[in-house]
């Protein structure tokens, strides 16, 4: 987790929020250099995960990343899973029920503190 941390932190250099702060953004306007920062970090997590993983495990160079591929293909190859579909699907399968299992979460604690 303290490698995971660091890289998120080494991204702040590319920040869009960090750089429209320092200009002076209004309040009202975060939400689009956020937005942005956000789409970005999610853009790049793969590349960070496959090389956290690879440098605790000592597996090597990262794979390029193939745009033909989906997110969870592509994170499965820089992990070392790629060429196993079993683990493919798995990955896809995980990623999407914790997507849909967070919302949940969020919905179900909104509709009780919203009461």
């Amino acid at each position: 987790m303290s490698q995971f941390s660091l890289a998120v932190t080494a991204l702040n250099h590319d920040s869009a929020f960090a750089k429209a702060y320092q200009s002076g953004i209004s309040k009202k306007e975060y939400w689009g250099p956020t937005f942005e920062d956000a789409m970005d970090l999610i853009a790049k997590l793969p590349n960070i995960a496959g090389r956290i993983y690879r440098n605790v495990f000592g597996q090597g160079k990262l794979p390029a990343i193939d745009p033909a591929k989906d997110y969870s293909h592509n994170l499965a190859t820089l992990l070392g899973f790629g060429e196993n579909p079993a683990f493919v699907e798995l990955l896809r399968l995980y990623i999407t029920i914790h997507r849909y299992a967070s919302f949940l979460c969020r919905l179900f604690f909104l509709s009780f503190v919203c009461q």
